[in-house]
């Protein structure tokens, strides 16, 4: 009897798990409660343009992709991994529902702390 409790958990356990979609989170669904891109889309607004060198959320992704703006302009673009959304009061990738992505462009300018020595003056 012990040997098949053993084996019905275990194929309870496969079948959890073959009835979730890949990059799904339990309770939510992919695409809809968060983003799920497996590839940074092409086409996006976002610019460097007048900006200060450093990390910022991608408003049109839903915060899952995030850029580094370099002094020159120069960007590259990053994709968090599905479940997860750049958070960028901390400046890291967090899950989706530790992050308020639509707050995310207001907190742009804590790029400043980048630049400052630890009494808070420029550097």
């Amino acid at each position: 009897m012990k040997t098949f409790s053993c084996i019905t958990r275990a194929l309870l356990v496969i079948y959890f798990f073959s009835a979730q979609s890949y990059g799904e989170i339990p309770g939510y669904t992919a695409g809809i409660d968060y983003p799920n891109y497996s590839e940074v889309p092409k086409g996006g607004s976002f610019s460097c343009a007048n900006r200060l060198p450093g990390y910022y959320a991608d408003m049109e992704t839903r915060c899952q992709v995030w850029h580094w703006c370099l002094h020159s302009g120069l960007k590259f673009d990053f994709l968090c991994p599905n479940g997860t959304v750049f958070n960028q009061e901390h400046r890291v990738c967090d899950w989706f529902y530790n992050v308020n992505c639509a707050q995310a462009e207001d907190l742009y300018l804590n790029n400043e702390e980048l630049y400052k020595d630890a009494q808070g003056n420029p550097i």
